[in-house]
């Protein structure tokens, strides 16, 4: 049995580093709010948990189709962020842990939802070329 040469072997591209980067960020602003005394998070709040473990799962895990885990993590967390109601934060730059916090939460999940869906797309595309 060959092993893969350097041609043929899956490598991570930017999309996928911006995704692992993207999902960190939002864990981070997730993590900032909490901390900041924002109502309505349990004693440990699974976001920044979740978010992170998949960050490191896209960074590690050498299969081409493990963006699609960052994109459904990032999609799962955006869509609890929606039905919390947290649109007066963003709106609210007085109180600026729970505004930044959601902001960077914000951005980090569009920007891996963006990331994930280049990632899957270059991985299909490499896939069907192979």
């Amino acid at each position: 049995m060959s092993m893969p040469t350097n041609s043929t072997r899956f490598r991570p591209r930017g999309a996928r580093l911006t995704l692992v980067a993207a999902l960190l960020v939002a864990a981070l602003g997730i993590l900032i709010q909490f901390l900041t005394g924002v109502p309505g998070f349990p004693v440990v709040p699974p976001g920044p948990i979740i978010l992170a473990a998949v960050a490191v799962v896209v960074a590690v895990v050498p299969w081409r189709f493990i963006p699609v885990l960052g994109l459904i993590a990032a999609a799962f967390v955006l869509t609890g962020m929606f039905l919390a109601g947290t649109g007066d934060r963003l709106i609210n730059p007085a109180d600026i842990g729970p505004f930044a916090g959601t902001w960077m939460q914000l951005v980090g999940l569009l920007t891996a939802l963006s990331a994930g869906i280049v990632a899957t797309v270059s991985a299909a595309r490499a896939t069907r070329q192979a």
